[in-house]
């Protein structure tokens, strides 16, 4: 049976281990056929800024720019903060493709009903 999952993810270039490991456990999921959710908080902001994923490789892990076409593939649901993203300048048309900027209560009343992991 399919599970909901909602992925909180922190990190991009402060810590790229933490965010490629964010993104495969995403694929993994959705691959598994369960429903999967990602938003983007804090520094994990700038991995929804064109051009940064490509940039990001962790050690053990298919490289962030080889896993976010599968996530859209799965239709994954990718949001970034709002506060987030203003704080990191990130406007709607720096966005990756198929990400929409989202303020808390939206990812709130996603986390009824899901198991939420953060990285």
């Amino acid at each position: 049976m399919a599970e909901r999952y909602l992925l909180i993810i922190t990190h991009a270039k402060d810590d790229e281990d933490r965010a490629n490991a964010a993104l495969a456990f995403a694929a993994a999921l959705a691959a598994d056929g369960h429903e999967v959710a990602i938003f983007f908080l804090f520094e994990g902001a700038n991995l929804a800024r064109r051009g940064v994923a490509e940039t990001i490789a962790g050690r053990n892990y298919a490289p962030v720019r080889d896993l976010l076409p599968l996530l859209r593939d799965a239709k994954v649901e990718l949001m970034v903060c709002g506060a987030c993203a203003k704080t990191y300048a990130i406007g709607a048309a720096e966005l990756i493709e198929g990400c929409k900027i989202v303020q808390i209560p939206t990812v709130t009343a996603l986390m009824a009903g899901r198991q939420t992991l953060t990285f």
